[in-house]
């Protein structure tokens, strides 16, 4: 079964796609450089077994957001109001890079709709002294490099290099999927990420944690991430070999075996 529309969000209209007849759903939020689309290669292997749906931030893809009021503070009750909408009581919840900070905010607020927590190549909004510095690092570089669209075909900062090596075509089509539309501003977004800190609440996240991430993420390296998941207890930490900011579109067959397996182990 297939469902896509919109749905009402205070004064925004909401972009979603619910795809697969499963029991359990699971519920994929997309990062700063896509939006609903980008999870092709996720929902293609994860309908069978479940409900998968994915949806645009404000701002992004094809949600709107009118009044400004946009990031990942807004994005927890667009999540929430999504679930109502689809009349899903709880699901496993998946955040890539900017999608981590609702996905974490989400699990602190709902603990009771979150089956499972994958933060995949985010922090989620766990700062350490180092984190904040790496992040400030990334959003000066944003401000005096260049921008996805002024790059060579086929270059994005959320792709690694390897995957323009291999497959030059797959790497072009992250940046056209991302060109679709005009989101907010990089630098927008990364102030509002650097004001959102679940640090302190996130040691009260009980789910099941899984955080996964490419061993050479130039934003969030390994051992930031490493350090992120010492906030929470039980938490595991995955590194998809050979891959840069988004090994989910980079290496997805590793990458859905890794979240698949993890997903497996706590769905009823």
């Amino acid at each position: 079964m297939s469902k896509r529309g919109f749905f009402d969000s205070d004064t925004e209209r909401i972009y979603f796609e619910s795809w697969g007849d499963g029991n359990e759903a699971v519920l994929l939020g997309h990062g700063m450089g896509g939006n609903h689309a980008v999870w092709y290669q996720q929902v293609a292997f994860l309908a069978p077994r479940y409900r998968v749906i994915t949806w645009d931030q404000r701002g992004f893809g094809r949600s709107t957001a009118s009044t400004g009021d946009i990031g990942p503070v807004p994005a927890v009750g667009d999540m929430t109001r999504l679930l109502d909408h689809l009349e899903i009581d709880r699901a496993h919840i998946v955040g890539q890079s900017m999608g981590g900070w609702s996905a974490l905010g989400f699990a602190v607020d709902h603990p009771e709709r979150t089956a499972s927590l994958v933060l995949a190549d985010t922090t989620g909004g766990i700062f350490t002294p180092r984190i904040r510095e790496t992040l400030v690092d990334y959003g000066n570089e944003i401000v005096s490099g260049p921008q996805p669209g002024e790059l060579p075909l086929g270059h994005h900062p959320a792709v690694g290099p390897q995957l323009l090596d291999e497959d030059r075509a797959q790497s072009f089509l992250y940046t056209q999927l991302g060109s679709l539309t005009d989101p907010p501003s990089p630098m927008t977004i990364v102030s509002l990420l650097m004001s959102t800190d679940h640090t302190e609440h996130a040691r009260e996240v009980k789910a099941p944690t899984l955080f996964v991430v490419g061993e050479h993420d130039p934003i969030f390296p390994p051992p930031l991430i490493e350090s992120a998941a010492g906030f929470i207890d039980g938490s595991e930490v995955a590194i998809v070999e050979n891959t840069g900011h988004s090994p989910y579109f980079e290496r997805p067959a590793r990458w859905n075996d890794i979240v698949g397996s993890f997903l497996r182990h706590f769905s009823t």
